[in-house]
């Protein structure tokens, strides 16, 4: 049994946390670009991905932090019955 309570072999919140690294990785891979840039315009463009991918991490962050929330209550709910 995971976390969610349930037997499946991947969850929700399996997913998020999965998109979340993506997301980093993502990040991590345009700033690097953006650090060997020579042309400005190259820098900017790889600096802007960059930026998007970190508003992704977020609001999927915040995402997470719903759902494992959400698990602990309907545990809470269940639990008694």
């Amino acid at each position: 049994m995971n976390e969610s309570g349930t037997s499946d072999s991947i969850t929700l919140i399996d997913i998020v946390r999965e998109a979340i690294q993506k997301e980093i990785d993502s990040y991590n891979y345009y700033y690097r670009a953006a650090s060997i840039a020579v042309k400005p315009t190259a820098k900017r463009m790889f600096l802007k991905l960059a930026e998007m991918e970190e508003g992704h991490a977020s609001v999927l962050g915040k995402q997470l932090s719903d759902l494992e929330a959400q698990v602990h209550i309907d545990k809470a709910i269940t639990s008694n019955f």
